[in-house]
Formats: C-alpha cells, sequence, structure tokens
C-alpha cells in the first residue's frame, strides 16, 4: 500500500517515524550509537521523551 493511500493518521505516524529515526541515525554517526541518550534523540527530533 502506498503512503498516500494510508489515512491521514497512519501518515503522521510514519512522518513522525521518520523524523525519530532521522534523528538517531544522525546522532549515533556523529557521537557512536552507545554515546547517545534517548532525550538527545527526542530533543534532536523535537518530540517530547514519552513519544519515542
Amino acid at each position: 500500500m502506498q503512503e498516500e493511500e494510508l489515512p491521514r493518521r497512519e501518515r503522521e505516524k510514519l512522518r513522525q517515524r521518520r523524523e525519530m529515526l532521522d534523528a538517531a541515525l544522525k546522532l549515533f554517526s556523529e557521537k557512536g550509537f552507545h554515546n547517545v541518550s534517548m532525550h538527545e534523540i527526542a530533543r534532536n527530533a523535537e518530540f517530547a521523551i514519552g513519544t519515542l
């Protein structure tokens, strides 16, 4: 199923997931996996820690 066919809520979930993963990958590449906290990922992605 293509993303355009998904309901708006599902598209929003996918967008948020991509933003979180992008933020995590960026931080991992800069600092290494073991040197990144969930709080840093949340802050970088501009989400509350509970959203992760």
